[in-house]
């Protein structure tokens, strides 16, 4: 049996599977997908009052408990880092002489 011949017979018998489904009306599928976006937004607004208010217990506790911590510390001058003016930067790319270079020495070709 050749791949084309084993298509058609696959679809051929899609068809006929096809006009067994029993198909919902047109008044049942319009109630049913009612149904489902009525649920969804009911689904919906139920976990997003539930994330709203257990989003403000955190809040209030980590407040209180922020509050509660509080402890007053000196109020120390900023650390500011020392400058080098810009006309005493050096700014060459450093250059490596390889005519000079020594190799390195380790125990094994000593």
């Amino acid at each position: 049996m050749s791949i084309i011949s084993k298509l058609i017979d696959y679809l051929r018998s899609s068809k006929n599977e096809l006009h067994k489904v029993t198909w919902p009306s047109r008044e049942q599928t319009v109630r049913y997908s009612a149904l489902v976006i009525i649920i969804s937004l009911g689904v919906a607004a139920f976990f997003g009052l539930l994330d709203m208010g257990l989003s403000r217990v955190v809040s209030t506790t980590l407040t209180q408990s922020q509050a509660a911590q509080e402890v007053d510390l000196p109020i120390e001058a900023p650390v500011v880092p020392d400058t080098i003016p810009l006309d005493q930067v050096n700014t060459e790319q450093p250059t490596i002489d390889f005519d000079n270079v020594e190799p390195i020495t380790t125990p094994d070709n000593q």
